[in-house]
């Protein structure tokens, strides 16, 4: 009697760690489909990639706004979220006395100075799937500079 009480508790935790082990597998590879599941992100830029600033006078914040901006639109078409990284990617000249916002879909999300920017990272953003965000960019100068032409372009790189 008492033998075919051990065996079955052994057959029961046997059964058992089966059972978990299903289990952890299903979880894990769902979670892992999702983690690496095909990324489909369309970036349009409503203009054009690149944008100079040339020949302008200094601005603040709110004469900023009032100015043609660097605008695209995401498009998230997958099945996951995607983070991702604004980089500005632009020439050799200072970055002193310029000044950057991000606008997302009519809400400020990033402001700040270009020089204080680390990586070229101006805006470590989200997108939800199935969904679509417009953004604008405003580089701007905060100082009276003499003959400054400034060219800039954004890149959407795949973030952490």
């Amino acid at each position: 009697m008492k033998k075919r009480m051990v065996v079955g508790k052994i057959i029961g935790f046997i059964g058992i760690c089966i059972f978990s082990c299903g289990i952890a597998y299903v979880v894990t590879h769902y979670l892992e489909k999702n983690k690496y599941a095909d990324i489909n992100l369309i970036a349009t830029f409503e203009d054009t990639e690149e944008f100079t600033l040339e020949n302008v006078k200094k601005l603040d914040k709110e004469g900023a706004l009032k100015t043609y901006p660097y605008i695209f639109t995401l498009e998230n078409k997958g099945i996951a979220n995607v983070n991702f990284d604004l980089k500005l990617e632009d020439s050799d000249f200072s970055r002193e006395n310029l000044d950057y916002i991000v606008v997302l879909n009519d809400k400020e999300v990033a402001s700040g100075t270009l020089s204080d920017i680390k990586d070229d990272v101006l805006l470590k953003g989200n997108i939800g799937r199935k969904k679509t965000d417009t953004y604008k960019v405003y580089i701007y100068y905060t100082e009276d500079v003499k003959d400054a032409k400034y060219t800039y372009s954004l890149k959407i790189v795949q973030g952490d």
